[in-house]
């Protein structure tokens, strides 16, 4: 019953403003518009601008996608417009699987999908699983996700990476190159040295689709440009702008289906590097989409810029007008225009991966015969952004006495921001952090134990392996026992307990940056327990130094909520 109210309510509508323009399409249609830098970068905040193309003047050709429930919002600013024609692209659609693989020139009707992914399954059961991210869409489909490694069982320490496309359903270009990568990495394991390496060093996770109900919003048999395809998902939601925003404290509780079953995804896997894949431009965006470069800047810009032009410079030696947008095709996002609410930064932000957005055409959808030509111009250009991900430091970090594993923070002094530090992961206690070439302190801390830091030198485009032993604070088994701090997550204090013998002498709180918190104090309730009273501080991570009257020093680290 909903989905038939919001389709009679766009019937209505798309009557209602016909009468005043004839050659708008709803649900959803596009619209062009010239605007200066500051007039785009507001409205932004506030609609799905879909493109922007800077002019020699500083002005900027400009697309924006609206909904039916933004077009009058829209209108009332008094913005002339055109409205953007519909679609030429040929489209073919591959009715079976033997339909889509034998020349690799279809998009895959919804169902031929479903056997393209199944047929991966079992065609290569020791290589691919798949994962169901969302097992019911609002419309009845399934997000998917294959995960390709010579280990599917135990990662063996290795780092991951997360490929992710079309979480705008008229954008299925990235959809089809990564259907095709997943059919390339599993059909010439054993056969390329570079794809069985990188099978064997990394764990490879990839979604070819995020909004199945978008894109298959007609018919399960078709897709195209709006309104075949719409940008939005069945609520007509633009899905990569109602993420968490990065620098909140998230405060919504009904996200989208797609947008909460995707966070879920992301949270249960620890990824070094990350990628989501859109239509309209050809360009490498980094991080920040919220911010512009000189209000904000990503801790790892420079990496981001050079692993940016590694990318962008593979496709172009394919094909030279290929990926050349922006700065020769890489931008930090927010200086091309600025959005909230991406995916890209809910990732960064909340869960430290390295994740990049990366728009792959410059029409939305290109025509059926062209997709090979595409896959040619950027196929070895996914596989190194892969194999990025083996380059920086990494490493295990265990007990010195017992080799366990140890849930740690790897932490970079003059460097991290912005929660860019890394964490291990269990079962393995290994770590992976991806970083520019340079000279850099590298502090490794753990509840309980002693912090250990080493100068570190970094050659990029190489891997340096640091593995690191770390000692306990105190030399008793019922350590954790003997401090106790808590609540964490904490909202108004944060009281620390002792027990034992030991006395504390010094109290102190730091930011991710290294910096001390100097108008926090610690009240003694007595000689055992002290509070510290965080009520004024801004939400987020911070860490906490305990020095015990012997000379003893542990690091916890607080979530302030």
């Amino acid at each position: 019953m909903k989905k038939v109210i919001i389709t009679l309510i766009a019937v209505i509508i798309s009557i209602t403003v016909s009468a005043q323009d004839t050659a708008l399409t709803f649900p959803a249609t596009y619209v062009e518009t010239v605007l200066d830098a500051a007039t785009l970068q507001s409205l932004s905040r506030d609609f799905s601008v879909d493109k922007a193309r800077r002019n020699a003047d500083g002005t900027f050709n400009t697309r924006i996608s609206l909904s039916y429930k933004e077009f009058d919002s829209f209108r009332a600013l008094h913005i002339p417009y055109t409205v953007t024609p519909k679609s030429r692209a040929y489209v073919q659609m591959a009715e079976n699987y033997a339909q889509m693989t034998t020349s690799w020139n279809r998009y895959p009707t919804y169902n031929t999908y479903l056997a393209l992914m199944d047929t991966f399954r079992t065609r290569y059961p020791s290589l691919c699983k798949i994962d169901t991210i969302l097992g019911n869409t609002p419309a009845n489909h399934k997000i998917l996700c294959a995960h390709i490694s010579n280990n599917l069982n135990d990662n063996g320490g290795k780092p991951s990476v997360f490929y992710t496309s079309t979480i705008h359903g008229d954008e299925p270009v990235g959809y089809y190159m990564m259907l095709r990568l997943i059919d390339y990495l599993l059909s010439n394991y054993n056969t390329n040295t570079y794809v069985t390496q990188l099978v064997n060093n990394v764990d490879i996770w990839i979604c070819p689709l995020h909004n199945p109900d978008g894109t298959y919003y007609s018919s399960n048999n078709q897709l195209n440009e709006t309104p075949v395809s719409i940008r939005y998902n069945r609520h007509f939601e633009d899905l990569n702008r109602v993420f968490p925003e990065a620098g909140q404290q998230p405060a919504k509780s009904d996200y989208e289906p797609e947008v909460e079953a995707m966070m879920t995804f992301m949270e249960a896997h620890n990824f070094t590097l990350a990628a989501n894949f859109h239509g309209g431009a050809e360009v490498f965006n980094y991080p920040w989409d919220t911010w512009m470069t000189w209000q904000h800047h990503h801790a790892d810009a420079l990496w981001w810029e050079y692993i940016g032009h590694r990318f962008a410079d593979t496709c172009q030696h394919y094909n030279s007008n290929y990926m050349t947008e922006e700065n020769d095709g890489v931008t930090e996002g927010g200086d091309w225009y600025v959005i909230t609410g991406s995916m890209q930064d809910y990732h960064n932000w909340y869960l430290g991966t390295r994740h990049v957005t990366i728009e792959v055409s410059e029409n939305k959808v290109v025509s059926s015969n062209q997709l090979p030509n595409y896959w040619g111009y950027i196929r070895s250009g996914l596989l190194h952004l892969i194999g990025e991900a083996y380059n920086g430091i990494h490493g295990t970090v265990t007990d010195s006495i017992s080799g366990e594993p140890l849930e740690a923070i790897v932490y970079i002094a003059n460097h991290d921001l912005d929660h860019s530090y890394v964490e291990t992961s269990l079962p393995h206690g290994d770590y992976h952090r991806p970083i520019k070439g340079g000279q850099y302190a590298v502090t490794y801390s753990a509840d309980g134990y002693l912090p250990k830091t080493i100068v570190t030198q970094i050659v990029d485009g190489q891997q340096l392996v640091q593995n690191v032993k770390l000692t306990k604070t105190v030399g008793i088994e019922d350590y954790e026992n003997s401090i106790s701090v808590y609540p964490n997550p904490a909202k108004d204090y944060i009281t620390v307990e002792i027990n034992g013998d030991l006395e504390i002498a010094h109290i102190a709180l730091y930011d991710m940056q290294g910096r001390p918190v100097e108008t926090l104090r610690a009240t003694s309730l007595h000689t055992k327990t002290y509070r510290l009273d965080i009520t004024n501080l801004p939400a987020g991570t911070y860490i906490l130094h305990i020095k015990t009257a012997n000379g003893r020093e542990t690091l916890r680290k607080i979530i302030h909520e």
